[in-house]
């Protein structure tokens, strides 16, 4: 998990292209896993969501990676566990899964949520805990709403959710589970294995390391890459990449200080020539700002703009060819279909080209949905 600086390192330098294809290959894109465990382990963070116009963010994220004959149900199956935990759910800037492993390193988060100004009383949060304690295998929250005291003695099921959410963030209780999709909550003495509960790293151990994480997923990566991934200031991600494992690197045009993984492999992984789709949340594009100069891929999300003010669609997905992000799709799911609505080359993108290499991935999604494809455009 840890690594020692070594100062002695000399920088290397890499062209924008050698650096493009070091980032794509480090997030195992595309068609680079061979398991749903492989995927979170590699990039150490899969960003979760709601919507499923398509479907959920982090079956995309997997089914991006995955062979083409992967299966959705399978990526479910793999990163939540009935038993001991494989993973936990937590909050970096947005809801997400992290591998169980990474538990010790996100003791100053989970310290940090202890302070925070809206946080519910004592009374609450030792409610809330009690009933799940005294459960067999940890609680829904439909289950904790039912159990619960409400307003006028008794919470609502919004303050059980607030409640709830702040013990996940406290580490108090855990949420390592999902029943048809539904979050299952339970005491972290009961999921996660006693030597990662019971291990405590010191500030600079915890920086260290997540820096090796955030370096190893991204590839190469700037301070504020790095800050970004697991939502940390400038200044403890640049203390973490110094004193870790990556490598001082420069690449053209680029201005800030970059590092390198050291993982030699990523320098030399062909990429495959399998088209694919790319969630809006997926690692490689969801740090917007990376995405612009590391695969010159500008994209904004417009679901919650007006319908008027879209310029591609309301849920649209990336389309990357190799290491090369070659247009957008405009996709949703319709009853048992995949429907493509309208799809967008990138400039200077051959217009027939990347329409055959879109509607290959389309049809590689819907297949791992178990779905039709439909070109409508």
């Amino acid at each position: 998990m840890l690594s020692l600086h070594n100062p002695t390192r000399p920088p290397i330098s890499l062209s924008a292209l050698e650096a493009r294809r070091i980032a794509a290959a480090a997030s195992l894109v595309p068609a680079g896993a061979t398991t749903p465990q492989s995927i979170l382990t590699r990039v150490g963070l899969i960003q979760l969501d709601a919507l499923a116009r398509v479907d959920r963010a982090h079956r995309l994220t997997g089914l991006a990676r995955l062979p083409g004959n992967a299966r959705a149900p399978e990526i479910d199956a793999t990163l939540w566990s009935r038993g001991e935990a494989v993973s936990f759910e937590t909050h970096t800037h947005a809801a997400a899964l992290i591998p169980v492993e990474d538990w010790p390193l996100f003791r100053l988060n989970r310290m940090s949520a202890t302070q925070r100004r809206d946080a519910p009383s004592a009374a609450e949060l030792e409610g809330v805990t009690a009933l799940i304690r005294e459960s067999n295998h940890g609680l829904t929250l439909a289950r904790i709403e039912e159990t619960a005291p409400r307003s006028g003695g008794r919470w609502d099921w919004s303050e059980c959710k607030r409640i709830t959410e702040h013990l996940v963030w406290r580490g108090d209780i855990v949420s390592t589970d999902r029943r048809l999709n539904r979050r299952i909550y339970d005491v972290p003495e009961r999921r996660i294995p006693e030597p990662l509960l019971n291990r405590t790293l010191s500030r600079s151990q915890i920086l260290i390391g997540l820096a090796n994480r955030a370096i190893d997923a991204l590839g190469v990566a700037t301070a504020s890459d790095v800050a970004h991934y697991y939502n940390l200031t400038p200044a403890d991600a640049a203390y973490g990449l110094e004193h870790g494992h990556a490598i001082p690197t420069r690449v053209e045009g680029w201005s800030a200080p970059t590092w390198t993984s050291p993982v030699s492999e990523l320098l030399t992984t062909p990429q495959s020539p399998d088209p694919r789709l790319i969630g809006p949340f997926d690692p490689l594009i969801r740090d917007r700002d990376r995405a612009r100069r590391v695969f010159n891929f500008d994209y904004t999300f417009e679901a919650y703009k007006p319908a008027a003010k879209r310029i591609y669609g309301h849920y649209v997905l990336g389309v990357i060819l190799g290491s090369e992000f070659i247009g957008r799709a405009d996709v949703r799911r319709e009853g048992r279909t995949l429907i493509v609505n309208a799809l967008f080359p990138e400039p200077g993108t051959n217009a027939a080209h990347f329409r055959a290499a879109a509607s290959a991935a389309a049809e590689t999604l819907a297949s791992q949905l178990a779905l039709t494809t439909s070109v409508r455009c």
